[in-house]
């Protein structure tokens, strides 16, 4: 009789498969269900098409090695909790980790010459009903978050506009996600000082952002990071 498998762990195991990041005996164990698994093996196919995109535009520069130890040193499986702002369904990135740590070498590789000084604080965004996810890494040494989208895209006409927040706090605009990717944003002033549970969130807006002030549009999805501290705290 055929072994069942959790789809997740299957979708996570494919994901560092297709990455190259398994060693010993879940490397071998991958391998052979990629040769004997038709369904794992259209699992490894995928991801590796998802990720092949994510590096289309980059040049071929290999990382540092210690860029790449500050990228997996952040990812690390914390539980999300729902955004009070728009209850939407929130999910943390680390379900296929693989997939932050090649978002963040990317971003890295592309616009750094030394490694992060500060921490790193990484999540998923993804949307009720998985068409729409990005990844999104909150970089304390410059208070800024870089955004990657992995799926879906702003209906025509729209615009994406990033939203953060603290603890019982309104959502302030980020700011907007015109085109491309991977977006860098700094953030403001009021989220830049939160320190312990930051929630982001993505909607769509018309052209020129929303003209409330808060999300107006469809909000794709949030998620809660706790845990953010300054450099050196």
């Amino acid at each position: 009789m055929m072994q069942e498998h959790d789809p997740d762990d299957d979708d996570m195991l494919a994901a560092e498969f297709a990455l190259r990041m398994l060693t010993g005996d879940a490397l071998e164990t991958a391998r052979r269900r990629a040769a004997e698994d038709t369904a794992f093996a259209r699992r490894v196919a995928d991801w590796e098409v998802r990720l092949s995109a994510l590096g289309d535009d980059l040049p071929p520069v290999p990382p540092r090695p210690a860029t790449k130890r500050a990228v997996l040193a952040a990812v690390s499986p914390v539980k999300a909790r729902p955004a009070f702002w728009r209850r939407v369904r929130a999910r943390q990135a680390l379900g296929a980790a693989g997939i932050v740590a090649l978002a963040l070498l990317a971003v890295f590789v592309t616009d750094r010459a030394s490694p992060p000084s500060g921490p790193l604080y990484a999540a998923e965004i993804v949307s009720d009903t998985g068409d729409f996810r990005v990844v999104a890494v909150v970089d304390k040494s410059s208070d800024e978050v870089i955004l990657t989208r992995t799926r879906g895209a702003a209906p025509a006409g729209r615009i994406l506009q990033v939203w953060a927040h603290g603890p019982d706090a309104p959502a302030t605009s980020v700011g907007l996600w015109p085109d491309g990717n991977t977006v860098r944003l700094s953030l403001p002033p009021e989220i830049a000082a939160v320190d312990g549970v930051l929630t982001l969130g993505v909607s769509e807006e018309p052209v020129g952002g929303s003209p409330t002030g808060s999300p107006t549009g469809r909000v794709f999805g949030t998620v809660d990071i706790p845990g953010v501290r300054h450099p050196g705290a």
